[in-house]
């Protein structure tokens, strides 16, 4: 399948189960090795995008993005490139703690089911977060014309940047971001528009 005229298609993917999503301890830029469920989604995401024509697969820089890119690139066979802008949101002081342990804390729901600009201490906001990853698609969007790309990215960017299409589906629905899955997204050069695709 083509691109619309004159549009990028990114299919925004997260990154394969790992050993810290399997045990609910926030990650954000620290990392943990995927497991072997994480390996196999990863394969599976791989398979449902030889359906498309693929031009490129662009990663996070985080481990277990860009593990989950190089198996998905060995399939596709086309270029990988690493994106700074495309890691996960910064969780600062709350990394690396288990979600059991944080639920009680102040604004933990205005920080992981709403997108606001309230942040965890040392912390990015849900808010920072979607404008970091539109900065990258629209710098992908030129640097890429009217190609299909693959962006393996985290799950709270995701969410944080998909929000903007139905912020009632997409913020409270935290599981809908499950690792492996992937949400198509095109972009207008002409209008400089981004729209979720049901195709």
């Amino acid at each position: 399948m083509s691109p619309s005229k004159n549009k990028n298609v990114f299919y925004l993917a997260r990154h394969g189960e790992t050993e810290w999503n399997r045990i609910k301890r926030l990650q954000g830029r620290l990392d943990s090795p995927l497991t072997e469920q994480g390996i196999q989604q990863a394969n599976d995401l791989a398979a449902s995008m030889t359906n498309y024509s693929v031009d490129a697969v662009i990663t996070s820089p985080l481990l277990r993005a860009r593990r989950t890119a190089e198996i998905c690139q060995q399939q596709l066979n086309c270029p990988i490139l690493v994106n700074d802008l495309l890691q996960e949101r910064h969780f600062g002081d709350w990394q690396q703690q288990l979600f059991d342990d944080l639920t009680n804390l102040p604004d933990f729901e205005n920080i992981f089911f709403r997108v606001t600009d309230h942040c965890p201490p040392n912390g990015e906001s849900a808010l920072q977060g979607a404008k970091r990853l539109q900065q990258a698609l629209t710098d992908l969007a030129q640097q890429f014309t009217k190609q299909q790309l693959l962006i393996i990215t985290h799950g709270d960017l995701l969410r944080s940047f998909l929000a903007q299409f139905n912020r009632d589906a997409f913020c409270d629905a935290y599981s809908q971001y499950g690792n492996g899955r992937f949400f198509k997204v095109e972009y207008s050069a002409a209008t400089q528009l981004f729209s979720l695709s049901n195709n």
